[in-house]
Order: structure tokens, then C-alpha cells, then sequence
């Protein structure tokens, strides 16, 4: 594949639109003093409080290093709290702070007018389209 067909191949695509997607994401969410990063920790927690630190690793398929990070500067920022495991003490819960608690709503509001923006262009029947093609090229469902 020569240069110019590789620059219009569809890997090229979505990895150019991945990466302007999250530059976006992390300039949108500085509103709320996070990162792309840290937002997907709290979402994750969101959806369910009190997840080993190994779990939210594997779900945003990070290395162990990245996500102490992450952990850490949001326990800096008051964002979540490490507990025990009482079956296993080397193992750490993070839970969701008040102040972790209150930036649900906040960032949920960021990336749903962020996702009208990007998809404004499409019809409600091509956007369907687009997610139904998406779900079907996902490791998980070959």
C-alpha cells in the first residue's frame, strides 16, 4: 500500500479521529479540572462504587503504572478514597468520594453535548448505523 492509500485506509481513519477525539475530550474536561484519564476512572465508578484497583485496570486496559497514577492524583483531588479489601489487604477498593460523587453529572453533561457535537453531521438512522457497525467490529464480538 503506497503512502496515499494508506493515509485514506480506514485504520488511518479511526486512529486520526481516536486521537482528536481524545485531545478534544481532555481540553473539554480541564473545565472540570481532570483528564480524559480521570474521567474514565469516575465514569467507571459511577456506574459501580467500590471496584478493585485491579478491575478498573483491566476495563481501561492500562498498565498497572498508568493507573496508580491516575488513582493517585485523583486522591489527591479529593475524587476517590483507597480501602482495604477485609478478604485481602494487598488488594485496594476505590471508592468515590462527595466530592467524586458530585462531578457525575458534570461530566456526563461534557460528553453527551460532545457526542451531539460530533455526530451533528449524521442522520438519527446513520448515527444507529454507525453504532451498530462500531458494536460489530469489537474484539469481543467476532
Amino acid at each position: 500500500m503506497n503512502s496515499a492509500n494508506q493515509c485514506q485506509s480506514l485504520i488511518w481513519q479511526l486512529k486520526n479521529l481516536t486521537l482528536n477525539i481524545n485531545k478534544s475530550l481532555d481540553q473539554l474536561l480541564q473545565q472540570e479540572g481532570l483528564t480524559l484519564s480521570q474521567a474514565r476512572v469516575l465514569l467507571l465508578l459511577f456506574n459501580e462504587n467500590g471496584q478493585s484497583q485491579s478491575n478498573l485496570m483491566k476495563q481501561l486496559q492500562i498498565e498497572s503504572s498508568s493507573m496508580t497514577k491516575v488513582i493517585d492524583l485523583l486522591e489527591r483531588k479529593n475524587f476517590i478514597v483507597r480501602k482495604d479489601n477485609h478478604r485481602d489487604a494487598r488488594r485496594k477498593h476505590i471508592f468515590l468520594t462527595k466530592q467524586g460523587q458530585h462531578k457525575e453529572a458534570a461530566i456526563t453533561q461534557l460528553l453527551q453535548q460532545f457526542e451531539n457535537e460530533l455526530l451533528n453531521g449524521l442522520s438519527v438512522a446513520e448515527t444507529a448505523q454507525l453504532r451498530r457497525l462500531l458494536q460489530k467490529m469489537q474484539p469481543d464480538n467476532n
